[in-house]
């Protein structure tokens, strides 16, 4: 830690008394645009050598007396060695590389020229400086934190004399620079000539041997010796000539007490240092033409940067010097490093909850908003963030206490997340806002028979190839809404299906079933729309369903269903299930017996649809209890023998339909409908009937 000494009477009062060992202000290790100043700090009486190729500097260097520029691009290899006034030898070095780059131009320099030649900029206390767009800055110790553009300085009573290093970046390459700063000090007083001197406040010299003194009610004396005062209380020192007679004019002084001094803070972070006691204390600093005095002392550091360290004021009083008196001090302007976001996923797009863990300084805390919106899930990240800045309410920022945060869906959408982040130092100083932005998408899912099985995740810019491929990625999810793209060959055997799906087709979608293939939906819900699903069994000897709904409920919307199958079979068997089908088409062809829906306790949703049978036995609808309900459909059947519907002890409801039958049978069936005796129909009206 620094310690900015107040040296009275012969020196100028601020001095830099540094650790023992030598350390470097500038350059730092990096890589920078501009050619860099060496600037080193030391303790005082080092001697200090460096070389800037990686050699002894002892043996091939220079002697270091002052900043210096290093006029060197490409890499640098600094070395700096210290000689301390008992003759230990201390070392240390940095690497750095200059790429030199001006700015795009001289308006948009950050610095003036000068700075930008000489990486040096000076600054008085209360004076601007004025950091130019596009440029942020940063000051102070690693991890950087950047400030935007703009003007900044230091209280104008600041009296701090320092060498600080100035990061600024236009977000594509980096410049230091050294801001040197110094104090705007008033005009110079005279002190006032007294025959002693005090030194550390409680010992009393006199140096006038010409004349003869007293201390308060003491004696008469020459005052040979240094004098120990109690500084708690006020004293009265009085002299006159030695030579003693009745009427020698006598001077006096009246030495006050010691006083308190104070560092008060203002609402800034800046800090000012006080003497608690009557007008006549001053705190004084000397220069060349005398010794400046001060009602208040500033500490003050640029916004962004960081000091500490103790201040010894010289205290006068009424022009006479009394002591130092050591006060410790802090500026700390420098807000904490943003935090750093580390994100379970490396793309913008995931398919499961994203774990955030945030890393940030120690004596921090952290700050979230977090603010989620449903999206289509093949949205683009520019896209999103659009969507975003429009409909976003601005979420609160809240403090979290742990370092993690799991981000997750909130429906069978896609969701944009948006998490924003700062921390907050223990002085208030709050670090820039960091964003992370994700799309979490665990439900929509892409499928095309042109996709690349290699690189296939699932999303719009790379399908998956196959069902089996989006079935294993969708797992344990409770919904995935899957879109097919052209012509897809369905798994062979059956497909069990645990997780409500929605299958939309597009591009002319075709799901081709193996024979005997079939999905299976067990207490789940599937919905196809806009596809053709085909299977043939004609050849083979299964006649296993092609959708079989155990606890189920299947929609078909804008579907063409066709299905062969050897002997016997259904399209659809659906027990203690729901099926609705509307704008639809299906057919279904066996060589003894086929219908293209067969119900067993289950709910029978038909509207707007074609419905076709082709077997020996032909039957459009076999339902056994539940309900049933036919609209606005045409159902035919072609065979030796059909129904359009069988109705067992259901409930029925049969209306704007058109039966048609081509039966080559010798026994003719009179009804399209049949009911056995337990079978309640609501109502049956505006049916056709034909070949019945």
């Amino acid at each position: 830690m620094r310690r900015i000494l107040l040296i009275v009477n012969f020196f100028i009062f601020f001095l830099l008394n540094g650790a023992a060992e030598t350390t470097i202000v500038n350059p730092a290790s990096g890589t920078w645009a501009n050619r860099q100043i060496l600037v080193l700090d030391s303790s005082d009486g080092e001697e200090m050598f460096y070389s800037l190729n990686g050699s002894d500097p002892l043996q091939t260097g220079f002697a270091y007396d002052g900043p210096v520029l290093i006029d060197m691009v490409g890499a640098v290899q600094l070395r700096v060695v210290s000689i301390s006034r008992d003759g230990s030898v201390s070392e240390t070095g940095i690497v750095y590389t200059v790429e030199e780059r001006p700015p795009a131009s001289d308006i948009a320099a950050p610095f003036s020229n000068d700075a930008l030649l000489n990486s040096i900029v000076e600054h008085h206390a209360g004076s601007p400086l004025t950091i130019m767009q596009p440029f942020s800055y940063s000051f102070g110790k690693l991890p950087a934190s950047f400030y935007e553009s703009g003007t900044i300085s230091t209280a104008a009573d600041c009296i701090l004399s320092r060498y600080v290093p100035c990061t600024v970046t236009d977000g594509t390459a980096y410049w230091r620079f050294i801001i040197k700063t110094a104090p705007s000090l008033p005009p110079a007083f005279s002190t006032r000539d007294t025959p002693f001197i005090l030194h550390d406040w409680d010992t009393i010299m006199f140096i006038d041997k010409k004349l003869i003194y007293k201390i308060d009610d003491s004696y008469w004396d020459a005052m040979k010796v240094p004098q120990q005062l109690d500084r708690s209380i006020p004293h009265t020192i009085s002299w006159q000539s030695i030579a003693f007679q009745q009427g020698n004019p006598i001077e006096s002084f009246v030495l006050p007490p010691k006083p308190v001094v104070e560092t008060r803070e203002s609402s800034d972070g800046s800090l000012s240092i006080v003497v608690n006691g009557d007008d006549g204390y001053r705190i004084g600093i000397a220069s060349d033409s005398g010794v400046m005095f001060f009602n208040t002392v500033g500490i003050d550091a640029f916004p962004g940067d960081e000091i500490s360290g103790t201040f010894s004021a010289g205290i006068y009083y009424n022009s006479v010097y009394q002591g130092a008196i050591d006060v410790p001090y802090e500026v700390d302007k420098r807000a904490p490093a943003p935090p750093i976001v580390n994100s379970s996923e490396q793309s913008f797009f995931s398919r499961h909850p994203v774990e955030l863990v945030f890393a940030y300084e120690d004596d921090a805390q952290l700050f979230v908003a977090i603010e989620q919106m449903a999206v289509h899930g093949d949205i683009t990240k520019d896209d999103a963030r659009v969507l975003f800045s429009h409909a976003s309410t601005g979420a609160d920022f809240f403090e979290h206490p742990e370092h993690a945060i799991t981000l997750d869906s909130f429906s069978g959408n896609a969701v944009y997340c948006c998490v924003r982040a700062y921390a907050v130092d223990k002085r208030g100083n709050k670090s820039s806002v960091v964003s992370y932005d994700v799309v979490i998408d665990k439900y929509n899912y892409y499928i095309s028979n042109a996709a690349d099985e290699r690189t296939a995740d699932g999303t719009r810019s790379n399908p998956f190839a196959s069902f089996e491929q989006c079935l294993a990625a969708i797992g344990e999810n409770r919904f995935a809404n899957i879109r097919v793209a052209g012509t897809l060959t369905m798994p062979e055997g059956e497909t069990p299906l645990f997780s409500n799906c929605v299958i939309n087709g597009q591009d002319d979608a075709q799901l081709i079933f193996p024979s005997g293939s079939s999905l299976v939906v067990r207490s789940a819900s599937l919905e196809i729309d806009d596809c053709i699903i085909m299977r043939n069994d004609a050849a083979g000897a299964v006649d296993a369903p092609l959708i079989k709904l155990e606890h189920a409920v299947l929609t078909l919307a804008d579907c063409e269903v066709v299905a062969s199958f050897a002997r016997n079979g259904t399209i659809i068997r659906a027990d203690s299930s729901v099926v609705v089908v509307t704008d639809s088409g299906m057919t279904s062809s066996a060589s003894s017996y086929s219908s293209c829906i067969g119900a067993s306790d289950a709910k029978i949703k038909i509207q707007n649809s074609r419905v076709s049978t082709v077997a020996q036995t032909a039957v459009n609808f076999s339902v056994q209890g539940g309900e049933f309900e036919l609209h606005s459909s045409s159902c035919k059947v072609t065979g030796m023998y059909g129904r359009a519907v069988e109705l067992f002890g259901a409930l029925g409801k049969i209306t704007e339909n058109t039966f048609t039958a081509e039966l080559r049978g010798s026994v003719k069936v009179t009804d399209a409908v049949y009911e056995d005796a337990n079978n309640v129909l609501l109502e049956y009206s505006g049916n056709m009937t034909q070949g019945y």
